[in-house]
C-alpha cells in the first residue's frame, strides 16, 4: 500500500483528509512538527509528503527545508496544500523547494488523481502496449497492477521510488541504465536529484532484495547500474 505523511497541525483537517486518502487505498500517517515530518519520511519511506500550509503557520515551510536537506528524503515529492490566508508563502515555499502545491479548496477527485499519478499507480482498466501485467526476472516477480514484488516467492516491500528503479532496470536488461535515466523513471518530475540521492536509492534495492554477497544490480563506473543476466547453468 502506498505510504503519504501528512504534516500539519490540525487535527480536524489532518483527520479529513485521512479519511479522503485511506477510503482512496493510501496508508496516511501524521506528522504535526518538523521533526516528526523528518522521522516519519525516514521511517515509511513515503511516495509523498503532504504540507499543510496555513497562515501564521511556517511548520510547512521549515518541514520543507529540512527534507530537502537530509540526503534520504530530498528526493520525496513535497506537496503543498495551500489554505486560505497563507498565499503569501507561496515564494517562500517555492524557496524551501517544494514539488508541487495547490491552493485550497481543492476536490478530492484532483488531489487523489494527482497522488495517483504521483505514485505511479496503474490506471484502472489500463493495459500495456505488450499486454503484459507481470515483469519476470530470474527469481524475481514484478506485479504491475498491484505493485507488488516477490522474490523466490517471499514478498519484497519497495518503496514507490525502489520499484520504479527495479522496473527500469528489469525493461532493460543487458544495458546500462545512467543515473539521469533512473531519475527520469523513478521521479517523473524533472527536479535536481543529485548522484548521492540515486546512490541511496539503489542501495536500498539492493538491501530489499536481499543482495548482500551477490549483487545482480551492478555499478558501472561513470556510467550508471546493469542489472545482471542471471548465469546459465552448466551444461557439463
Amino acid at each position: 500500500m502506498a505510504s503519504i505523511v501528512i504534516a500539519s497541525t490540525d487535527v480536524d483537517y489532518y483527520l479529513l483528509l485521512s479519511h479522503i486518502l485511506s477510503e482512496a487505498g493510501f496508508a496516511v500517517r501524521l506528522a504535526s512538527s518538523v521533526e516528526e515530518t523528518v522521522h516519519l519520511s525516514n521511517e515509511a519511506n513515503p511516495f509523498a509528503i503532504l504540507l499543510d500550509c496555513r497562515s501564521g503557520d511556517r511548520l510547512a515551510i521549515e518541514a520543507c527545508l529540512d527534507l530537502k536537506r537530509d540526503a534520504t528524503t530530498f528526493g520525496i515529492p513535497t506537496v503543498a496544500l495551500i489554505g486560505p490566508g497563507a498565499e503569501q508563502q507561496y515564494l517562500s515555499l517555492m524557496t524551501a523547494g517544494v514539488d508541487e502545491s495547490f491552493v485550497r479548496p481543492i476536490t478530492p477527485r484532483k488531489l487523489i488523481g494527482f497522488l495517483e499519478r504521483l505514485a505511479g499507480l496503474p490506471i484502472t482498466g489500463r493495459t500495456y502496449p505488450d499486454g503484459r501485467a507481470t515483469l519476470i526476472y530470474a527469481d524475481i516477480d514484478i506485479d504491475l497492477d498491484a505493485h507488488r514484488v516477490s522474490r523466490n516467492g517471499r514478498p519484497i516491500h519497495l518503496g514507490p521510488i525502489e520499484f520504479r528503479m527495479l522496473r527500469h532496470l528489469i525493461e532493460h536488461t543487458g544495458q546500462v541504465c545512467s543515473r539521469d535515466a533512473l531519475v527520469e523513471a523513478a521521479w517523473r518530475h524533472g527536479q535536481y536529484v543529485d548522484r548521492r540521492t540515486v546512490n541511496v536509492h539503489v542501495g536500498r534495492l539492493r538491501q530489499a532484495l536481499g543482495e548482500s554477497g551477490g549483487n545482480i544490480i551492478r555499478t558501472v563506473r561513470s556510467a550508471g547500474y546493469i542489472l545482471d543476466a542471471p548465469a546459465q547453468p552448466s551444461r557439463d
